[in-house]
């Protein structure tokens, strides 16, 4: 799983006490390697996101969408690189709450 080559050791050591800092994460997961870079993922795309000043929220349902979208699927670093590109060019979808009609986030 290559991570994109920003990233520093740094990064990881403060992802990594985020995560499990984060007290709806069940620390028994985080003991999975491929859980943990999942999560390792969705901080480096919370950073980018909150650079970008993407409200709380939105950046919340991001995170756990890509997350989500992960398992049993291709690398969780180019999920989560796919979404910020998305969410930077304005083509990100979403569904709505009540409706469950897709639209564009921005």
């Amino acid at each position: 799983m290559p991570r994109p080559i920003e990233i520093t050791d740094e990064d990881i050591k403060r992802y990594d006490a985020a995560i499990d800092a984060d007290p709806f994460i069940d620390c028994t997961l985080l003991k999975n390697p491929i859980v943990r870079e999942v999560c390792r993922a969705g901080q480096y795309l919370a950073d980018k996101l909150s650079e970008l000043k993407c409200p709380y929220e939105i950046t919340a349902r991001i995170m756990y969408s890509a997350g989500a979208m992960c398992f049993g699927r291709q690398d969780p670093w180019t999920i989560h690189e796919d979404i910020l590109n998305k969410y930077i060019d304005g083509t990100l979808e979403f569904a709505d709450d009540n409706t469950g009609d897709r639209n564009k986030l921005n």
